[in-house]
């Protein structure tokens, strides 16, 4: 009898796993409007306009030329008296030219190409493999009561003073905090690579020590989050651990039990790759622990892949070690 249960309970293993691993397949592309907060409304730039949706952005101050470039897609928006879910995803910091793809946001390569700052928005889509798209269809975000946007170009880059970083997070803070009412919010996901990873940690951060949502459920999914040591972005510091996977790359270490004193219904899931972002320049990913961790609020793995792999790369057997297992980590706190 024993025996039989055993089988029993191993072939609803295997077919839960099979399920699972389908529901994480390539999706479609979707189609998405790309909007930029401010736009030229003359051929030398001397006339701007910042959208009164991103107002958020003219209010607290935030650079005209950081204004320019920031790109986002708005992909569902219900009345704000609708929203239960509020869902942010954030590209890492964008390269010269005409911009470079992104397995989180599924922006695709070359996306900035004849949509310059003179357009207001742009017709884009979402790559079927990116975790923007997975987590789009996931059953955790109905799109009648989830608010959902993606930052092709967050400009949120790495050399920006601490003075423009802090007015640039409010912005978007406040910005979120307009789409629904906190007291109908029951999930905050908020998810980033690179320095994409560094916005969602600081903003989940200033989320927790907001009395009013902190005991919000809230998930920071960070792909090689990258904050700045020398300016102490997130507590972060010149002390490192090395990848236990391959010793050549490494990352900063950050407390992240003191950053995130409020930890009930948060779950962060950082993963760490440590390779240095641009050669030469000390740029790298931060961690909290020297070896893979499940701490319930935080959960941390090092995989051996470059900065630009866990950034870019779509490939199946990447995908496995990027995408995939954030999913999966969303379907174990939802």
């Amino acid at each position: 009898m024993n025996i039989q249960i055993i089988k029993f309970l191993a072939k609803l293993a295997i077919i839960f796993g099979v399920f699972q691993v389908q529901a994480f397949e390539p999706k479609s592309d979707f189609p998405v409007s790309l909007e930029r907060v401010r736009h030229c409304q003359n051929f030398f730039c001397t006339r701007q306009y910042t959208q009164p949706e991103y107002h958020a952005w003219e209010q607290e101050g935030v650079s005209n030329t950081h204004q320019l470039y920031t790109q986002i897609a708005r992909i569902r928006q219900p009345e704000r008296e609708d929203v239960r879910n509020l869902v942010f995803i954030s590209a890492g910091q964008q390269p010269p030219g005409y911009g470079s793809e992104s397995a989180v946001t599924g922006q695709g390569d070359n996306y900035k190409k004849d949509c310059g700052i003179s357009e207001r928005s742009c017709s884009r889509s979402v790559d079927g493999r990116s975790l923007a798209r997975q987590v789009l269809d996931s059953e955790h975000f109905p799109a009648d009561d989830t608010f959902f946007a993606v930052a092709f170009d967050a400009q949120f880059n790495y050399l920006v003073s601490s003075s423009e970083k802090s007015r640039i997070e409010r912005a978007y803070l406040n910005w979120l905090k307009s789409k629904a009412y906190v007291s109908n919010l029951e999930t905050i996901y908020l998810a980033g690579s690179s320095r994409g990873g560094c916005l969602a940690m600081r903003l989940a951060k200033a989320l927790r020590n907001d009395p009013a949502f902190r005991n919000i459920r809230t998930i920071v999914h960070s792909f090689d989050g990258v904050c700045k040591w020398d300016q102490n972005e997130m507590g972060v510091t010149s002390s490192f651990f090395r990848n236990p996977g391959n010793t050549n790359y490494l990352s900063y270490y950050t407390d992240l039990n003191a950053q995130f004193p409020y930890k009930d219904n948060l779950y962060i899931r950082q993963l760490a790759g440590g390779d240095e972002v641009i050669e030469l320049t000390g740029v790298h990913s931060f961690v909290y622990t020297a070896t893979d961790i499940n701490l319930g609020w935080y959960t941390q793995k090092w995989v051996d892949l470059s900065h630009i792999t866990i950034d870019r790369d779509m490939s199946p057997t990447v995908r496995d070690q990027t995408v995939v297992p954030f999913l999966q980590h969303l379907d174990e706190v939802l």
